[in-house]
């Protein structure tokens, strides 16, 4: 059920104060209702694309993901070079399997910001799972050394390292993660199977 979140009055006829009360909605966990106020700042400003960016949230937190698509492709036309907008529709296209495409959006996200962990991140997830995990590893290993304690990079280079056959390095990262977050289940899995396969190498 839809949590019913009270809110000031609204200028209906103004964009920005409909985009921050969608905002608010969006935040306060009523998609729904963000979804309806940023389509009515949308009619007002169809070409803003910061409005397209926050109704592909929207659309993507609902489930509407053809929609999503839609908005954010509209808003990286308004803006080519709108690096948020590259990484999360990569995200989105990864989730179809239309792996080619979101690799030419996590690079073009990588082109404006070479330093966003979170596009090195997902574009090392879409490699290892296109079968290129050496590729991958150097981008995991990139995220994590701009972004330390970022525990889906550790945990995604452990897990490539694993699958490399470098246990030694695989058991690194994940320990490092569970120091980090000892609760982080993917980590205690992910141990577990390594220093099973690391026995197993052993009795060979």
């Amino acid at each position: 059920m839809t949590p019913v979140v009270a809110q000031a009055k609204v200028n209906t006829n103004d964009p920005a104060s409909l985009v921050e009360a969608g905002t608010e909605l969006f935040y306060k966990g009523d998609a729904e209702g963000a979804l309806e106020r940023y389509s009515q700042a949308l009619k007002l400003t169809p070409d803003d694309e910061e409005i397209h960016f926050n109704l592909a949230r929207a659309c993507t937190v609902l489930g509407l993901t053809n929609e999503a698509i839609g908005h954010y492709s509209e808003a990286l036309k308004i803006m080519p070079d709108y690096a948020e907008a590259h990484n999360n529709l990569g995200n989105l296209l990864v989730a179809l399997k239309r792996h080619p495409e979101a690799l030419e959006h996590y690079s073009a996200a990588l082109k404006v910001n070479p330093d966003n962990s979170s596009a090195l991140n997902n574009l090392g997830r879409c490699l290892a799972e296109l079968g290129q995990m050496r590729e991958a590893v150097v981008q995991f290993s990139e995220a994590v050394r701009l972004h330390p304690e970022y525990l889906e990079a550790n945990c995604n280079l452990a897990s490539a390292q694993a699958t490399l056959g470098n246990f030694d390095e695989a058991i690194r990262y994940y320990e490092k993660v569970l120091q980090l977050q000892p609760d982080f289940v993917p980590a205690k899995e992910g141990l577990l199977r390594v220093r099973a396969k690391q026995a197993a190498r052993k009795t060979q």
